[in-house]
């Protein structure tokens, strides 16, 4: 009997053990994210955010700014080793894609406010086949910048159609010569799809089927979108060298004041205050095309991996992320970025004339279609994208090349689309 009372002594002692170990037990948390903003402010910002956080709560959360260029490699070998992080940052358009990896929790958007509480386009981006699988963070979307000191000289106002923005490129060239109306991304530019893709919404076509069963962006519409893009170049309202141009080569076109307008992202204003501060500019919605006034909605979600094992301590770290005040910082102070929770954008921050366009645009901008195989899709369109201004250049595209490259654009996607789970 003496025995037996020792025997459940010890086992009830050695559980308390392990329970006062467990309970008392630091709470700690790793979170991956991008490098969104210059490395001493972004590191400033989070170091105090998470001294923040800890009080609050008591957890202890260990980043680490992963660059994009090895964020995809990072994040596929973390869910397929079950391994990682707990909370990361993913782009819009690969936040289904890890999704249909089973690489991410179900997320339930009531915990975050809400369907409701976010713009529309950025919620889509964190579904995947009806189910949400991340919580919005930031977005993007890219409107008209303009040089008002241009305009003025030309007599001309901001146009809000694109037949608009060709008549007023062409009084701008009549004063300040060729191809300074505008400059755009050529087939250097891995993000290309993002300014085509507004010119596609905008003629009345889409990028697929409403069941996403077959590429259709090939219609009479794209191919229209496709030419008026690429006529820019060839009718000498944007420079013959734009078909080579990388994003941030059009970018610094306009900032520095050698052309008159261009496609650009709020980040864009915080390159303009560092980079040129006497430039006069202003901001429009993209011009209305057609059938529409279309934007593309891009950004970052918050996901929390599959492999979690402290999955309400990372659901505490989205919330506190998302909280107005620190949204509104991250976003208007420090990344120069768009905010995707609504309530953000009552902060004044947001009411300047310059960024009033960007809010009205991310209202109606569409996303990318929440595939698991979107990543072979895009690259085969922007293949596609790359090789007509390729033939462009050496003069072999020809009267039908735009429809040619984009139907066997087309017959690739619909093979990636076969293969959609």
């Amino acid at each position: 009997m003496k025995r037996l009372v020792c025997l459940v002594v010890g086992v009830v002692f050695l559980f308390g053990l392990m329970t006062s170990m467990t309970f008392g037990a630091p709470r700690e948390i790793t979170f991956w994210l991008m490098p969104n903003a210059p490395d001493d402010v972004h590191t400033e910002w989070l170091d105090a955010k998470v001294e923040e956080f800890k009080k609050e709560t008591g957890i202890t959360v260990h980043y680490e700014v992963i660059g994009w260029g090895d964020a995809w490699t990072r994040l596929v070998t973390a869910i397929t080793g079950g391994e990682g992080a707990d909370v990361v940052q993913v782009g819009t358009t690969w936040n289904p894609q890890l999704a249909a990896m089973q690489g991410l929790k179900k997320i339930d958007p009531s915990e975050f406010g809400g369907v409701a509480a976010f713009m529309p386009a950025n919620y889509e981006s964190t579904t995947y086949k009806g189910e949400c699988f991340g919580v919005p963070w930031f977005a993007e979307t890219r409107c008209l910048f303009y040089n008002t000191d241009h305009f003025a000289e030309a007599g001309v106002e901001p146009p809000n159609t694109y037949d608009e923005l060709v008549e007023v490129g062409k009084k701008l060239v009549e004063v300040r010569g060729s191809g300074t109306a505008i400059a755009i991304a050529g087939n250097q530019a891995w993000d290309l799809l993002h300014n085509w893709a507004i010119l596609l919404w905008a003629w009345g076509g889409d990028l697929t089927s409403p069941d996403y069963k077959k590429a259709t962006f090939n219609s009479p519409e794209g191919i229209d979108a496709m030419n008026w893009y690429v006529d820019l170049v060839r009718t000498g309202l944007a420079s013959k060298s734009c078909a080579e141009y990388t994003q941030p080569d059009a970018d610094a076109a306009f900032i520095n004041g050698n052309v008159s307008m261009a496609f650009m992202g709020p980040w864009n204003i915080a390159g303009i205050e560092h980079d040129n501060p006497t430039l006069n500019f202003g901001v429009v919605e993209p011009p209305l095309g057609p059938k529409a006034r279309a934007a593309f909605s891009g950004g970052s979600n918050l996901a929390i991996l599959a492999g979690t094992k402290a999955e309400e301590d990372a659901k505490a770290w989205i919330k506190f992320l998302l909280r107005k005040d620190n949204l509104v910082s991250y976003t208007a102070d420090l990344t120069y970025m768009l905010p995707s929770a609504v309530e953000a954008f009552d902060d004044p921050a947001f009411a300047t004339d310059k960024y009033k366009p960007f809010k009205a645009a991310l209202e109606y901008a569409t996303a990318y279609p929440p595939l698991g195989v979107w990543g072979t899709i895009e690259n085969d369109i922007t293949v596609a994208f790359k090789a007509i201004f390729t033939d462009y250049v050496t003069g072999q595209l020809g009267e039908d090349g735009v429809k040619k490259h984009l139907d066997d654009a087309a017959q690739k996607v619909d093979a990636a689309l076969a293969q959609e789970k």
